[in-house]
């Protein structure tokens, strides 16, 4: 019975010291200073279940469409806004993709802002041209599975909204999906 108390106690310090530093940490999060550090913050706290690798990687395999998507608004979104708007988060969560795992901002509309952050699908067992063309329903299923999202009108319009958005110009998304970029991607 002692040995159960014991082993009790042991375990009630052990959560609370997790449960301190867990604290200890948040405390330190909310201190940091600067509009950036504090978007960046709220961006990793919404940090999607796969992690994000940037256009850089995608562009190792995907060179016809990075160099499409070179030329688009999409590739110079952020730096599309004033020295005020990229400082706004209702700003910024359009003109930016996302947060790399050690917290470095990925600036612009990059492929992973459509497509989904790519750490899983962008496997050498998924994205294989081999495996590709000898079956490509099975490899879309298997990157879909793995994060890939096949941008839909409803992709788009997350961010080509009116609401919220004083730049707004209209969007029509059957004429606007072919300028993301020119080329299909493996899964059409």
């Amino acid at each position: 019975m002692r040995k159960l108390f014991t082993i009790s106690l042991i375990m009630v310090a052990l959560v609370a010291f997790m449960a301190i530093g867990l604290m200890a940490q948040d405390s330190t999060k909310s201190e940091m200073k600067g509009d950036m550090k504090e978007m960046k913050g709220d961006m990793k706290k919404m940090a999607p279940a796969h992690e994000y690798v940037s256009a850089k990687k995608c562009k190792a395999c995907h060179k016809d469409v990075y160099t499409s998507w070179e030329t688009t608004p999409h590739a110079k979104a952020f730096e599309a806004l004033s020295a005020d708007e990229q400082k706004k988060p209702e700003c910024v969560k359009c003109h930016m993709t996302g947060m790399l795992a050690d917290g470095t901002a990925i600036n612009n509309v990059e492929c992973e802002a459509c497509h989904g952050p790519g750490a899983d699908y962008k496997k050498a067992t998924i994205m294989s041209k081999k495996k590709w063309a000898a079956d490509p329903k099975g490899q879309l299923a298997m990157a879909v599975e793995a994060g890939l999202v096949m941008p839909t009108e409803e992709t788009c319009v997350r961010c080509h909204t009116k609401e919220g958005n004083p730049n707004y110009k209209e969007f029509d998304f059957e004429k606007m999906k072919a300028k993301v970029h020119a080329f299909p991607s493996m899964g059409e």
